[in-house]
C-alpha cells in the first residue's frame, strides 16, 4: 500500500511521531518541528494533518517573543487556532532562568500579558487550560518581599480574574453550545483564601464545566529562614478555605482531582480532614506532600468508592511532634489522637509540648483495600526527590519507602533518612526515632495485601 492510500487517521498517527514536543514547564525549551514541517511538504493532506499536531497546544508567556507568537497564531488567516485544544499560560520566569527572575520579569509586560489573556475567548475548541504562576509568594503581612517575589497578591488575583473572565466570555460567545473547558490546572496557586473570587458568579459559571481540577499550591517563605515559615498566617488559614471554596463547589462533577503542595500540609499549622466531602463521580485522586496526623484524617479519601486510581506522592504520617505551648494555642493545633510525652522526653524542655501519634500505614493500606472496591491503580512513592507537577505516571511507583513517616520539631518538618528511616529529632540523650523500622512488618504485609487485591480486580 502506498503512503497516499493510507487512511487519514493512520497518516495522522505517523505524523504525530515526527513531532517532538517541548516541555512547556521549561522556559527555554522549544518544540522540535523540523521533521514534521518537512513532512508537510509532501502533499496537501499531510499539510492539513500536520497542522493539527503543530497547533494542538499553544503557549502564552511573559516575554515579547511569546506575545508575538501568540498573536500570530490567533491572527492567522488559515484559522489554525481551530486546531488548538490546550492553552498553557506562564506568568513569570522559573527559578533557573539564566538572567535571574527579577531581571527577566517586567511589570509593564505583565500588564500586556493580562490583556493578552482576553484572547482566550477566541479559542473555541480548547478543552484544557494550564495557568502557571511563580512559585515565590509574598504574604499579606510582608511589607518588603524578596527580589524573587515578582507577583504580588494583587497581580495574582488580577490574573485569575482575567483568565476566568476570558473563559466565561469564550463560552458565552459560542452561545453556550461550544466546547467547554473541562480541565483546569493552576500551578503555584498561592495559599491565600479568596472568598470574594470563589463565591462570585464568575467562578461558579466557569467551574461548573470543570471535570478535571489540578492544583499545585505554593506558600510564602520567611526571610528569616524555613523554621519561621510556619508563622505565616496563610499557612493556618488556607486549608480550611481549600475545602470550602475550591473543592465543595465542584464536588458533584469532578472526575479527577490533584492536590499538591510544595510543602507538607494537612496537619500543622493548618488542618485539613475533608470531612463531608463527597465526590460521586471521582475516578482519580492525586495527593502530594499530604501529612496524616489523626486517625480519621484520611476518611475523606476512603469515602470515595468511585475511585479507580489513587496516587500518594511524598505523603507521610507524622509520628512525633514537638511544639511550643504558645503555638498550640495560637495555631489552634488539634491534639486529639496524640499521646503526650512527659516533659524532657527526647531532650526537649523549656515550655515545649511533646506528642506522639500512633497511626500506621498498615492501617491506611488496609482501609484503602476494604473501602475502595473499584481501585485498580495505586501508587505510593516517598523517595528523596522533588514533586513533579502535573503528575507523570512513569515517575510514580508503588514501594515502601523509609521516608513514609515524618516528624515535626518546634516549627519545621523533619524528614527521615532515605536509607535508614531514622529521623533526627529533639536533643539528648534520645536524639532520633525510626518509626519506619518499628512498623516495617505490618506496613509491608498490608501493602502486599492491597497490591494483591488490585491484581485480582484486574484479572476479573
Amino acid at each position: 500500500m502506498a503512503l497516499q492510500d493510507l487512511p487519514p487517521e493512520v497518516s495522522s498517527l505517523i505524523l504525530g511521531e515526527l513531532f517532538e514536543h517541548r516541555n512547556p514547564h521549561l522556559d527555554e525549551s522549544r518544540d522540535n518541528v523540523q521533521h514534521i514541517c518537512t513532512a508537510r511538504l509532501v502533499c496537501r493532506e499531510w499539510n492539513s494533518l500536520a497542522a493539527v499536531h503543530l497547533f494542538r497546544s499553544i503557549i502564552l508567556a511573559y516575554t515579547d517573543e511569546e506575545f508575538k507568537c501568540w498573536n500570530g497564531i490567533l491572527d492567522s488567516p488559515t484559522r489554525v487556532i481551530n486546531h488548538a485544544r490546550n492553552v498553557f499560560i506562564r506568568t513569570a520566569p522559573l527559578d533557573d532562568h539564566p538572567e535571574g527572575i527579577w531581571n527577566a520579569w517586567e511589570e509593564d509586560v505583565y500588564n500586556a500579558l493580562l490583556n493578552a489573556t482576553g484572547r482566550i475567548a477566541e479559542l473555541e475548541n480548547i478543552d484544557s487550560l494550564h495557568l502557571r504562576f511563580s512559585r515565590h509568594c509574598a504574604g499579606s503581612e510582608d511589607e518588603y518581599p524578596r527580589d524573587d517575589v515578582v507577583e504580588t497578591i494583587a497581580l495574582r488575583q488580577q490574573m485569575l480574574d482575567s483568565v476566568f473572565k476570558a473563559m466565561q466570555q469564550r463560552y458565552g460567545n459560542s452561545g453556550r453550545s461550544g466546547r467547554p473547558i473541562h480541565s483546569l490546572t493552576i500551578e503555584n496557586l498561592q495559599n491565600l483564601p479568596l472568598p470574594e473570587f470563589t463565591s462570585s458568579s464568575l467562578f461558579k459559571e466557569v467551574t461548573e464545566h470543570v471535570n478535571h481540577l489540578h492544583l499545585m499550591v505554593a506558600e510564602e517563605d520567611n526571610e528569616a529562614g524555613p523554621d519561621w515559615d510556619m508563622y505565616k498566617v496563610e499557612r493556618r488559614e488556607f486549608e480550611p478555605s481549600l475545602h470550602r471554596q475550591w473543592l465543595q463547589p465542584l464536588s458533584d462533577h469532578l472526575v479527577s482531582l490533584t492536590l499538591y503542595f510544595r510543602t507538607c500540609w494537612g496537619s500543622i499549622p493548618g488542618y485539613f480532614d475533608g470531612e463531608g466531602l463527597i465526590f460521586p463521580k471521582l475516578k482519580t485522586l492525586n495527593l502530594g506532600n499530604f501529612v496524616i496526623g489523626h486517625h480519621r484524617q484520611f476518611d475523606w479519601v476512603l469515602n470515595q468508592p468511585s475511585l479507580t486510581s489513587l496516587r500518594l506522592d511524598k505523603c507521610s504520617i507524622v509520628s512525633h511532634i514537638s511544639i511550643s505551648r504558645e503555638n498550640v494555642d495560637d495555631w489552634h493545633v488539634r491534639t486529639h489522637d496524640w499521646d503526650e510525652y512527659p516533659e524532657g522526653s527526647f531532650g526537649i524542655y523549656e515550655g515545649y509540648m511533646m506528642y506522639g501519634f500512633p497511626g500506621t500505614w498498615e492501617t491506611i493500606f488496609d482501609d484503602i483495600r476494604t473501602s475502595l472496591p473499584n481501585l485498580t491503580d495505586f501508587r505510593f512513592q516517598n523517595d528523596d526527590y522533588s514533586l513533579v507537577f502535573p503528575v507523570r505516571l512513569e515517575l510514580l511507583s508503588c514501594e515502601l519507602s523509609k521516608k513514609r513517616y515524618i516528624g515535626f520539631d518546634i516549627s519545621d518538618w523533619i524528614e527521615a533518612c532515605v536509607d535508614s528511616g531514622e529521623v533526627e529529632f529533639g536533643g539528648f540523650p534520645d536524639a532520633s526515632f525510626n518509626r519506619s523500622e518499628e512498623t516495617a512488618l505490618g506496613d509491608e504485609s498490608a501493602l502486599s495485601a492491597l497490591q494483591q487485591a488490585i491484581r485480582m480486580r484486574w484479572e476479573h
